[in-house]
């Protein structure tokens, strides 16, 4: 844009009034640095008035179609203004030629009424109500190319945030193959005169289940197994909605799930000690559960709370079922020690203090809800 941006204003001659508000005009905008032209200005241009027009058009940054009714009138009736049907003519072409790209061509008017006498052409454009002084600032910083609200310049773009990144940790003293080789299907409780107590999983194949327990106690190594181990009750009374209420097979909710898996304070810690970040980690793992009825009452497993309660720990071991057919008696049981491991600790709770956060919470969650 030049420093004195040309100007044409193309308008209506109607009456001596509106002539000089077009005087006006074009004399402010020049007292503004704009070089505005009107043909009021030309007595008698050498080229002649239709050539002195559109050299006018063709030689000006912006062209002002200055919109009136009589402007609008005189397009569209049948005794149409020569002069201003030359200059609609230029306009129309040139919009046309440009493909409808227009950044020459202005509609402004004076009156609030007279914008709807915008040119057919010009109406998706931005107009300008110079009658007020709102609509002619606005118009003079346009022809300026000075935009009101200044683009700021382009800052440097925000790293990319950082991506979180998890460390999955594995554990589980859970094989699944061999567990579920086994047939877990039970608990049983022995009690020895000044010895420690013996919780018993009893299991359909033993040959599986010694091997359950070969591998724990290699990863014991003759140590309590509670680092990679940890013993859940889970007893009445559960939460008032819990599915054991309602289900007959496990005897409405009469009585308590174990619950075997991973200590996980201990795999925490592991995972820490081995340089993964505590809010990086996601601990991964398996866990089993059995539902044992207790129609009758609960004074072995109160034994068994009671005597783990002290502190003197217990040994956990495998049982295996010599006759599936036969009733569980302690003929029918095969019962070694070579394949006990020993254990410090086994939790007790209620279903009614089991937290979210908790492994064994699965118990009060319906299989086909897990």
């Amino acid at each position: 844009m030049s420093e004195h941006p040309k100007v044409f204003i193309s308008y209506s001659h109607q009456n001596e009034e509106y002539e000089n508000k077009i005087l006006e005009f074009a004399n402010r905008l020049r007292s503004e640095g704009i070089d505005a032209n009107i043909d009021l200005y030309e007595e008698a241009p050498a080229e002649g008035w239709p050539r002195w027009m559109e050299n006018q058009i063709n030689n000006s940054d912006f062209v002002l179609v200055a919109n009136s009714k009589s402007y609008y009138e005189k397009c569209h009736s049948d005794n149409i203004g020569k002069g201003i049907a030359w200059e609609v003519n230029i306009v129309y072409q040139h919009i046309y030629d440009a493909s409808t790209i227009n950044t020459k061509f202005i509609p402004v008017f004076f009156e609030e009424e007279e914008e709807q006498y915008i040119l057919t052409p010009l109406k998706s454009f931005t107009y300008y109500n110079v009658g007020k002084k709102e609509g002619f600032e606005k118009l003079y910083w346009r022809l300026r190319g000075v935009s009101k609200i200044q683009k700021p310049p382009l800052g440097n773009l925000r790293p990319l945030p950082k991506k979180e990144q998890k460390t999955m940790f594995f554990s589980t003293p859970i094989d699944l193959d061999k567990w579920n080789a086994a047939e877990w299907r039970g608990m049983l409780y022995l009690f020895y005169p000044g010895a420690v107590p013996v919780l018993g999983l009893l299991y359909r194949n033993y040959a599986a289940a010694k091997s359950i327990f070969t591998d724990w106690k290699k990863t014991a190594k003759d140590n309590f197994a509670d680092d990679f181990i940890k013993v859940d009750y889970v007893t009445p009374p559960f939460p008032q909605d819990c599915w054991v209420y309602t289900d007959k097979e496990r005897s409405f909710g009469k009585g308590y799930f174990v619950h075997i898996g991973p200590n996980t304070e201990e795999s925490i810690n592991r995972a820490v000690s081995s340089g993964v970040q505590p809010e990086e980690l996601l601990l991964a793992s398996f866990s089993r559960y059995q539902w044992m009825d207790e129609l009758n009452d609960s004074k072995n497993r109160d034994l068994f709370q009671h005597l783990t309660r002290e502190g003197s720990g217990y040994l956990l071991m495998p049982i295996g079922i010599k006759d599936a057919k036969k009733p569980i008696e302690e003929s029918n049981l095969i019962i070694d020690f070579n394949y006990a491991i020993r254990m410090k600790k086994v939790s007790f709770k209620t279903g009614l203090e089991v937290e979210d956060s908790d492994l064994c919470k699965v118990v009060l969650q319906k299989a086909e809800e897990k």
